[in-house]
């Protein structure tokens, strides 16, 4: 919810938004993404598991290599090196602070 609130304020800017990480997949079927920021903790088809299928060419090799964002509470260290080891570009905690936000998908688009 805190996501939408910031990004319904940006001009030019889609945003898609995907319940659960096959919800997510299933996106790229219809839309083109350009970046996805990625909750780690979802029902169904958890942040890691979309992840690994994204990288995997399961939505298509064009998006093999989609930016991802990875977004959590849980800021342990041992979390943000299996974010880095499945290739998911960037780390954001929560509570998302719409600048560090913003210049993360800055930085990756």
């Amino acid at each position: 919810m805190v996501v939408k609130m910031i990004t319904k304020k940006w001009l030019n800017t889609t945003v898609v938004y995907a319940n659960n990480g096959q919800e997510g997949l299933d996106a790229f079927k219809t839309n083109k993404i350009d970046l996805v920021l990625m909750d780690l903790q979802m029902p169904i088809m958890d942040g890691y598991e979309a992840t690994i299928a994204i990288r995997n060419g399961e939505v298509g090799q064009d998006y093999a290599s989609v930016p991802i964002i990875a977004v959590s509470a849980d800021v342990m260290e041992s979390t943000k090196l299996r974010v880095a080891q499945i290739g998911m570009n960037h780390y954001l905690s929560k509570p998302i602070n719409k600048e560090n936000l913003f210049q993360s998908i800055k930085n990756l688009v």
